[in-house]
């Protein structure tokens, strides 16, 4: 019993150590925007997609106000229609190639219908955002569904609601598409919109993409897929004009660029892996070229433990860096255990049983000394093997289990995270 609560109390203390670990190692560092910022977790998500951009002092500048312009191109990210190629002429009187910031996505918005111009033919793109407008925009591009207008009785200022945008907030309302900070009794909805605010609203679009209309996302060339492993699920590779992005949950394979041994590694380790062939889609398209590296870093190695406890090793996939030099964010985990590189729980018990074996042999020759061994129906053969290998078993399953290894070129199966967009310039 004291056993059992002991394993009991070092397993919850593993699961604790890397709940933290993980914790630690996703945060970002933004000079001005501190860990207990009300928004942190949304910025720092929506900076890793990059769906919104840190700026190079190392500052994210949540307060600072977002024009219609950036909105867009940062929506068109979020939905995945960035890359969609332009077949529209300028409808603005207001915007040029060479003048203003964005003009491609101002265009792409137009063609999809993302975010409107005025009626006077302008677009206005350095306007700066409302919140009414941003939920207004959300609400229009995401599937209808029957909304009661009570919903909006919880909040002490919707009378202030525009009129223009008084159908949107019932449906933006129930499908979370909101922000209501800091008072979430209030919408604001006349309020300029600043980086914070807007990096919730696209963290909260980017998390419920299957609300959004089929005509406004993964408005790219087409639609590919992947048959690396047919278990996967899911295999689509969306298509775009500068390169194809993966989508989350597909799986590739791996190959360690170098042997490696746990033991001879600690948390924060950096292990190298490549393609060994180039990656086509089951349509032709080139995904990922051979050559290509993965990049992981250790995040935690768990010791053996008793009862056949194998070390286990957390790798996170950070990067991918292409031949031609270009690096990529790679988010991936080895798909089977758990995310974790571990020796099947057999190995080591198996060896002893072996190893039992071929002792239980020797030691079973010790009953041909029986004087009838006839009598006790027992021999050399019939006792030794099965006792030395149940000996072998027992002593595998209750000492400790064993390092893991693999071999320069030995293959892994990977889980992508989040979407892998790979460049083709």
């Amino acid at each position: 019993m004291k056993m059992m609560k002991k394993i009991a109390a070092m397993s919850m203390m593993a699961v604790a150590l890397v709940a933290s670990t993980t914790t630690a190692f996703a945060a970002k560092d933004f000079s001005d925007v501190p860990r207990g910022y009300w928004a942190s977790k949304e910025i720092n998500a929506v900076v890793e997609d990059n769906i919104m951009q840190a700026y190079d002092d190392g500052t994210f500048k949540p307060e600072e106000l977002v024009s219609r312009g950036d909105f867009v191109k940062m929506l068109l990210v979020t939905v995945g229609s960035d890359d969609m190629q332009v077949k529209i002429a300028n409808p603005f009187t207001d915007i040029s190639a060479s003048g203003t910031k964005n003009y491609s996505d101002i265009l792409r918005s137009e063609q999809l219908g993302l975010v409107y111009g005025y009626p006077d033919k302008t677009f206005k793109a350095a306007r700066i955002m409302t919140k009414a407008e941003a939920t207004s925009v959300l609400s229009h591009i995401t599937t209808d569904t029957a909304c009661d207008e009570s919903i909006l009785d919880k909040f002490s200022d919707k009378d202030t609601i525009p009129a223009w945008a008084a159908k949107s907030y019932p449906k933006a309302i129930k499908y979370d598409l909101y922000v209501n900070y800091p008072d979430e009794k209030e919408l604001l909805p006349n309020k300029k919109l600043n980086r914070a605010e807007t990096a919730v609203l696209l963290y909260k679009l980017k998390n419920q993409l299957n609300l959004v209309k089929s005509q406004y996302k993964n408005a790219g060339l087409g639609v590919e897929h992947l048959d690396v492993y047919d278990k996967a699920e899911v295999n689509t590779v969306t298509i775009m004009e500068t390169g194809v992005v993966v989508d989350a949950k597909n799986v590739l394979k791996v190959y360690f660029v170098n042997d490696f041994k746990s033991k001879e590694h600690a948390a924060g380790d950096v292990v190298e892996f490549y393609a060994k062939e180039d990656v086509y889609t089951t349509e032709g398209t080139l995904v990922i070229p051979a050559g290509s590296k993965m990049i992981a870093k250790i995040q935690e190695i768990v010791p053996s433990e008793k009862m056949n406890k194998n070390v286990k090793v957390v790798p996170v996939f950070e990067k991918l860096i292409l031949p031609c030099g270009k690096t990529v964010p790679f988010y991936a985990k080895p798909l089977k255990n758990d995310g974790v590189l571990t020796e099947n729980r057999w190995v080591k018990p198996l060896a002893y049983t072996a190893g039992g074996g071929a002792i239980g042999a020797a030691v079973g020759t010790g009953f041909a000394a029986i004087p009838d061994p006839k009598k006790y129906g027992v021999g050399a053969a019939a006792i030794g093997l099965p006792v030395g290998a149940g000996v072998g078993l027992v002593t595998g399953l209750v000492t400790n289990g064993v390092n893991y290894s693999a071999k320069e070129g030995e293959a892994v199966l990977v889980e992508l995270c989040k979407p892998l967009t790979v460049p083709n310039k």
